[in-house]
């Protein structure tokens, strides 16, 4: 298949940088595609958590599946489910708990700068 089309199945996860349960398959990155920005697929199993942490960049974050919660500072809290976008401006902390069953999570963000 080619990078125009992509299932999520043929992606290669590998663990979150945050929590080695947590899988991230990456779609486009800044590094490796010459883009402005990195998208990837996240997938958190039911009881597992992204803890607090900032980006340098825009984080948007979509569900596909599944439901948890997020935390936005300066926002508060937000259940995570599919039809839910949400925006996280650069250097704000936020964290995905609460994960009720497994969602599927895109996140397209112009870095994968990570820090805690």
């Amino acid at each position: 298949m080619t990078k125009e089309f992509v299932k999520i199945e043929d992606l290669k996860f590998i663990e979150h940088p945050s929590n080695k349960n947590v899988k991230i398959g990456y779609i486009l990155t800044h590094k490796d595609d010459n883009v402005d920005f990195t998208s990837a697929i996240v997938k958190i199993p039911k009881g597992q958590s992204i803890p607090e942490h900032t980006h340098n960049v825009y984080d948007i974050i979509c569900p596909l599946s599944g439901k948890g919660t997020i935390w936005v500072e300066n926002a508060g809290e937000c259940e995570l489910k599919k039809g839910v976008f949400v925006k996280v401006p650069p250097h704000t902390k936020h964290k995905i708990y609460n994960v009720e069953y497994h969602p599927t999570l895109t996140i397209t963000i112009n870095s994968m700068t990570f820090t805690t």
